[in-house]
């Protein structure tokens, strides 16, 4: 028994090369799995740097779309200011407050930010100075003004006058 016969051996060798090839095999296989895996984690680790560049292009973005809003709107609300302004000037609070569909603290409160904003920064105006409206007013808040009589129409009223001097005329 100490010596092995040659067939033996033959067959001993054959068992090792087909274990050696399954053995190969098994590490190739191995061996590809883990390019595998290694590919997905840095694919994984790229989407995470990708996602976190777009985060900060988008927050950058967003900051600046937020200031680009935040100056259009204080330009647009003194645009609202100053008309809110030149409608004050024709009529009275009330009739501004219902003919916007405002509160009339709200108007009365653009027309005060309207006129700090002035004293602070008195721009010159060029447009020519609106008809001077009387200081009296009805209790909806129209100015009271005197009728226009005309010749040509039949009970001397114009059809743009309020409409409780049209019917007081009647």
């Amino acid at each position: 028994m100490a010596q092995r016969s040659q067939r033996k051996s033959a067959r001993e060798v054959d068992a090792r090369e087909r274990v050696r090839a399954r053995r190969s095999a098994h590490w190739e296989r191995e061996r590809r799995l883990e390019d595998l895996a290694t590919d997905y984690e840095l694919a994984a680790q790229e989407i995470e740097d990708v996602t976190a560049a777009a985060e900060e292009k988008i927050a950058a973005y967003a900051a600046r779309l937020r200031g680009q809003a935040r100056t259009a709107k204080e330009k647009l609300r003194d645009q609202q200011a100053q008309r809110v302004g030149q409608m004050l000037q024709l009529d009275g609070v009330r009739s501004v407050a219902d003919r916007l569909g405002e509160s009339v603290e709200t108007v009365r409160k653009v027309a005060a930010a309207e006129s700090a904003s002035t004293q602070e920064d008195p721009a010159p105006d060029h447009r020519p100075a609106p008809a001077t409206a009387t200081a009296q007013e009805t209790p909806t808040g129209q100015p009271v003004t005197a009728p226009v009589t005309h010749a040509d129409t039949p009970h001397g009223l114009t059809p743009s006058e309020p409409a409780e001097e049209r019917e007081a005329s009647t």
